[in-house]
């Protein structure tokens, strides 16, 4: 016994050093939760007290381990902020921790911001906008809770054109997710603003050169020798972009180029995710923020989605005008409410699954809907079901996607992935634990994505599994999606978790609305035995088998289920979600 603790003591200690091992120390945990319990029955009072100690002692050295592991992982990702981020890009960058503080910044921001906001206290700028002066910490705050970007400058005669960017914003244009907020310079001459405006208008190489050059104030003649072509050939070229820019002067070209790089920042509120307003949120009853997604037609058919956990199927984000197409064939209106701590929803400590209800509930009654289809995938049928389970006044019909029941218990549990160790064995049995390790499961999969989908599909045995999750786009996603997911902390994720481990505390066979389970027969996450158990327990359940078919079918299955959701007869197969190329 001694010795299997004194491996599992060094595994720990090696995963604090390595986070891609976090998968493998999950499941050696569960592996000793399953050999303690048994032990409680087969063993002598000895040899359980012996057990009791060395599990106690484990605790300790897991504890340990984790603060070792966040310690490193800070400085790690300090250094790669500054090295990798910051200073590669030609403007002013900064990062900013949760306190709205600079904790680093690029060389080209020293010219433009004040050395005491550097040095990572706060400061006092200036809001052209408005005509107020504010905290950089407060314009931080204010960027977050309402998603969009903040201009200002370092004082009130500034000539500095700054942005504060909300953390989503931040990490669609590059910087990393886990940054509070990023404070951009545009600088007086951006690289970056002469590639967007050339993408944006279609400049040629050439043209796209002449721009850069008519920004620093050339004269034609310095720009053809600096280019190393006739003057005439330089008249041409500005003639064009003119011409491509709806511009007539240079100084017009002039104030075009000086939105720079800002311009790509303000261009994202016309995008596709823009115009179809996806993300949205309201304010509850006791002053929570609740944060929700739409897609698809207004007239349409309403369906709730409760997604994933990493919430990465329906990734109406990121291919908002994807995910409206096949919304508007299949006539439903697909909308996403996101679960306390989750996104921009704000956090609160649940005591049942069911407390999710009264949220939804709300929205619901904003959005002026009587009735609602439910669709769910993986762990959100929880969520998904006790939701059903507390409107069924609201709810018409609720479809399944890979249920998880965690009242199955597999015969087998060692074959399965990581996931069931920690919902059916960890959780259920070693709660505490469970709380430690999500938080850096999650940092391994945003740091070590690729050797994450590499280990399960290593375990998997649906070739349709591991086709899906070798796409790369697919592995992209899903670990931005899970960064803006907890972009607010993990507390959401943990709590849901716990929640769905210590078992459902709402009987199923009290759910009167109609129920499909859609289960692949190679599920290794949630076994299609546990799905035909819940189906028994739910009573007005019916269980459809998809031959070939893993976890992860619902990722190109999505659309048809939803529709089904609907109420709407739609065979499976008939409408699905090609994923994109990149």
């Amino acid at each position: 016994m001694s010795d299997r603790f004194e491996d599992l003591t060094h595994l720990v200690y090696e995963a604090s050093l390595d986070n891609s091992l976090w998968p493998e120390l999950i499941s050696e945990l569960a592996e000793e939760v399953h050999r303690a319990r048994d032990s409680r029955y087969l063993e002598s009072p000895e040899a359980v007290e012996a057990e009791t100690r060395g599990l106690e002692n484990l605790s300790r050295h897991v504890r340990r381990a984790f603060s070792i592991s966040e310690r490193m992982v800070v400085l790690q990702e300090r250094e790669a902020y500054l090295s990798s981020v910051l200073n590669s890009f030609a403007f002013g960058g900064a990062l900013l921790n949760e306190d709205g503080q600079v904790v680093m910044a690029n060389r080209a921001l020293y010219d433009v911001m004040p050395m005491p906001a550097l040095q990572g206290q706060d400061m006092q700028v200036y809001l052209p906008k408005s005509g107020e002066d504010r905290l950089l910490s407060q314009c931080a705050q204010e960027a977050n809770r309402t998603g969009r970007a903040l201009e200002f400058k370092s004082r009130e005669d500034g000539a500095a054109d700054l942005m504060v960017l909300p953390r989503e914003e931040a990490a669609r244009i590059g910087f990393p997710a886990i940054a509070a907020n990023v404070v951009i310079s545009s600088g007086q001459q951006s690289h970056m603003g002469v590639a967007h405006i050339a993408k944006v208008h279609g400049l040629t190489r050439r043209e796209a050169e002449v721009l850069s050059h008519m920004g620093q104030a050339y004269d034609l003649r310095e720009v053809a020798r600096r280019m190393g072509i006739s003057y005439e050939s330089v008249r041409t070229y500005l003639k064009r972009v003119y011409e491509k820019t709806q511009t007539k002067s240079r100084s017009e070209l002039a104030a075009v180029l000086a939105r720079s790089p800002l311009t790509a920042v303000r261009a994202h509120g016309d995008s596709a995710g823009a115009a179809f307003q996806v993300r949205n949120r309201i304010t509850l009853r006791d002053g929570r923020q609740h944060e929700y997604f739409a897609i698809g037609p207004e007239d349409g058919s309403p369906v709730l989605a409760f997604d994933a956990l990493s919430g990465v199927t329906i990734d109406m984000i990121g291919y908002p005008e994807r995910c409206h197409d096949l919304m508007t064939e299949a006539g439903v209106r697909l909308i996403c409410p996101c679960r306390p701590g989750s996104f921009r929803s704000d956090f609160v400590v649940m005591q049942s699954l069911r407390d999710f209800a009264s949220d939804v509930r709300e929205l619901l009654n904003h959005l002026q809907i009587a009735q609602a289809g439910v669709l769910s995938v993986s762990f959100g049928s929880g969520s998904a079901l006790a939701v059903t389970h507390a409107l069924q006044d609201r709810i018409s019909k609720a479809v399944l996607s890979s249920a998880a029941y965690p009242f199955y218990r597999h015969e087998n549990w060692r074959e399965l992935d990581q996931f069931y160790h920690m919902s059916c064995i960890q959780g259920r049995h070693w709660p505490s634990m469970l709380r430690q390790v999500i938080p850096f499961l999650v940092r391994s999969i945003l740091q070590n994505r690729d050797r994450y989908f590499d280990r399960y599909c290593k375990r998997s045995r649906s070739e349709d599994d591991i086709r899906i999750l070798s796409h790369p786009v697919i592995r992209r996603r899903t670990a931005e999606m899970l960064a803006l997911r907890t972009a607010s902390g993990t507390d959401g994720i943990v709590e849901e978790n716990l929640l769905n481990a210590q078992g459902w505390d709402f009987d199923p066979s009290d759910i009167h609305t109609p129920v499909e389970v859609f289960q692949g027969p190679d599920d290794n996450v949630a076994p299609v035995q546990g799905a035909e158990l819940l189906v028994r327990h739910l009573g007005n359940a019916e269980l459809h088998v998809l031959q070939g078919k893993g976890h992860y079918h619902h990722i190109e299955n999505w659309p048809w289920l939803a529709a089904r959701a609907a109420g709407k007869d739609m065979a499976p197969g008939a409408l699905g979600y090609d994923i994109p190329a990149f």
